[in-house]
């Protein structure tokens, strides 16, 4: 992944996603690294390269953690993270069509529609919950 992300087709993802990475992470606004360390693990979940998702999401949770005030509790941005690695959208679920290749099956990716779904619905899904959590927590932490 260290050697992709120099490659211009993962530069044009990550700007990309840029719009959605900041809507989706409004905390992170001034913080170029910690934005882009995201946008790498969103790539690499799009580009179905499930081992190397989690040491980047590791990492850009590590980064996060360094801005945390309460080192107990996750941030919104985190918890943001934690959703969107967990739905983990792909375009092309190698590891799945993989191990349908090495048992056989006559045709390992008629998965791929079935799973952009899959993945689309459960991040979408994901995504409104964790903004609607979020949303009621700050409200009543102020007391409405």
């Amino acid at each position: 992944m260290k050697i992709a992300s120099k490659t211009t087709l993962i530069k044009k993802l990550t700007h990309f996603l840029g719009p959605l990475i900041n809507k989706l992470f409004p905390e992170l606004k001034d913080d170029e690294k910690i934005k882009n360390e995201i946008s790498m693990n969103m790539v690499a979940n799009i580009l179905g390269l499930g081992n190397a998702t989690t040491p980047l999401g590791i990492q850009a949770m590590k980064s996060m953690q360094t801005k945390n005030n309460d080192k107990k509790t996750l941030t919104n941005s985190m918890a943001t993270l934690i959703v969107l690695n967990t739905a983990s959208i792909q375009l092309i679920p190698t590891t799945v069509i993989a191990i349908r290749t090495s048992l056989g099956s006559s045709n390992p990716t008629s998965i791929i529609f079935p799973v952009w779904i899959a993945t689309v619905f459960a991040a979408f899904t994901g995504i409104v919950a964790t903004k609607l959590f979020i949303k009621f927590e700050n409200r009543f932490r102020k007391g409405h």
